[in-house]
């Protein structure tokens, strides 16, 4: 991975909080709802790094629409740890930015990924 590949970086960042945080909440709930936590941050990582690898845009496209339905899921699991006083406001307002730059870090690879995309498209619509 590029050292200066910035989705990535912020992940990390994400998910070393989460990790951090998880370890705040009370032992039952660390194994559940904190373990849904880390596993869905650590699929936003593992999708990452897997889009970055793919050099077909269609398949690009296609796990970048899988990390932005993963980013909701981890907000919305987030969000369950703050309504069950897991997380203070104040955390939960900074993860949620941190997770929402990521979100438009991914809104841009996705336009990007289009933007290739684009010429194959028309090629074959030229050849109809």
């Amino acid at each position: 991975m590029k050292p200066d590949f910035i989705i990535y970086t912020r992940m990390l960042e994400v998910q070393q909080w989460i990790f951090d945080k998880v370890n705040t909440f009370p032992k039952k709930q660390r194994f559940v709802l904190g373990q849904q936590i880390e596993t869905s941050a650590l699929a936003c990582l593992r999708l990452i790094i897997q889009a970055n690898n793919l050099k077909n845009p269609e398949k690009t496209l296609l796990k970048l629409d899988d990390l932005n339905t993963e980013l909701e899921v981890l907000r919305g699991l987030l969000r369950i740890g703050f309504e069950m006083k897991f997380l203070s406001a104040k955390s939960l307002g900074h993860i949620t930015k941190r997770i929402d730059e990521v979100g438009k870090m991914t809104g841009g690879w996705i336009k990007t990924a289009r933007d290739k995309r684009l010429p194959t498209i028309r090629a074959v619509e030229v050849e109809q």
